[in-house]
């Protein structure tokens, strides 16, 4: 889970500063500028994807565990191997505040810069 969070934190510092780059070279032709802008929007959401399949599954493995162990009756950490390894209450923390961190980047209006 850190490295899907790492990778989604690197991809999202590298648009922001193609982000800027494009708003710095506003005096000039930005063809180049908006491409990579736009390969680092497509690379971030992937991370993004990635990172969101990787706490799906974290959803899935719970639920399914939380499940069994109801309707069986077995106290937590059965015989059955965990597909992911555990997880520290305090690193999920960390990694769902990463998370909505970005999210509200995002969501964001930028503060800066209006091309016309």
């Amino acid at each position: 889970m850190d490295g899907a969070i790492e990778a989604m934190s690197s991809e999202y510092q590298a648009f922001v500063a193609a982000a800027v780059e494009v708003v710095e070279s506003s005096g000039g032709p930005p063809g180049r500028a908006l491409e990579e802008l736009k390969q680092r929007w497509q690379l971030f959401m992937a991370a993004c994807d990635e990172a969101e399949e990787v706490v799906e599954l974290a959803r899935r493995r719970i639920t399914a565990e939380h499940v069994m162990d109801v309707a069986s009756g077995m106290a937590l950490g059965g015989p059955a191997a965990p597909p992911l390894p555990p997880i520290s209450a305090p690193r999920l923390e960390r990694a769902v505040q990463a998370v909505n961190s970005l999210a509200v980047d995002l969501r964001s209006p930028p503060a800066a810069h209006k091309v016309d």
